[in-house]
């Protein structure tokens, strides 16, 4: 089976410096206009699953267009909350409404490769699991399809390479609908092409 992870188009909280997560941001309009140029005719989809939260949803409806098929949401390749208190809010507000907790020894230095969300966040051992119980309920339900897509979000991207695929380089940037085809056959998944990636260091250093 092949396969076609697409991260979602550019959302508002993009645009307006804020911090996304678990916020559930509509796509802008430069958003909109990205998938409604994205070239997906030829992919030979059959189904599509998509996150829950808007943008990834909303990506997913908008490619769905060119093509037809069913689209089926899979709660737990929704985005990490890794931003806890912080999601929704303006990054330069933010730092002047949580000083105080942004100084605190625990806080000071936060993010997926590092193991340790935000306050208010969530465990990111447990958002890895929930991931890849996602990934597993996606490849049950797609048996008998020859060629499927999942929408999602930068989090799980980043889980589904580390853990997933084993991918020892830090995703050190995305771009919008940065997209990686792959092919699944008896429980082992090979990259067979991927855009939109930035890789930086290993990511045990």
């Amino acid at each position: 089976m092949k396969i076609f992870l697409i991260r979602h188009s550019e959302s508002i909280d993009d645009i307006e410096d804020c911090y996304g997560g678990i916020a559930d941001f509509d796509l802008s309009q430069n958003g909109i206009k990205k998938v409604e140029e994205y070239d997906i005719q030829n992919f030979g989809i059959e189904k599509i699953y998509a996150s829950p939260y808007k943008r990834a949803y909303q990506t997913a409806e908008i490619l769905n267009k060119k093509i037809n098929v069913d689209i089926e949401i899979i709660d737990n390749i929704r985005e990490c909350n890794s931003y806890g208190i912080l999601s929704g809010v303006n990054k330069e507000k933010a730092k002047i409404i949580f000083s105080y907790v942004f100084n605190m020894p625990e806080y000071k230095n936060t993010g997926y490769y590092l193991g340790t969300s935000f306050l208010g966040g969530e465990d990111i051992k447990e958002f890895d699991k929930r991931v890849e119980n996602g990934i597993n309920e996606i490849i049950e339900k797609s048996k008998g399809l020859n060629t499927i897509a999942i929408v999602t979000h930068g989090g799980v991207y980043r889980s589904i390479y580390k853990n997933i695929f084993k991918e020892n380089k830090k995703i050190e940037g995305m771009e919008d609908l940065a997209t990686t085809e792959l092919e699944y056959s008896d429980g082992k998944f090979t990259i067979l092409n991927k855009k939109g990636l930035i890789f930086g260091d290993n990511i045990n250093n």
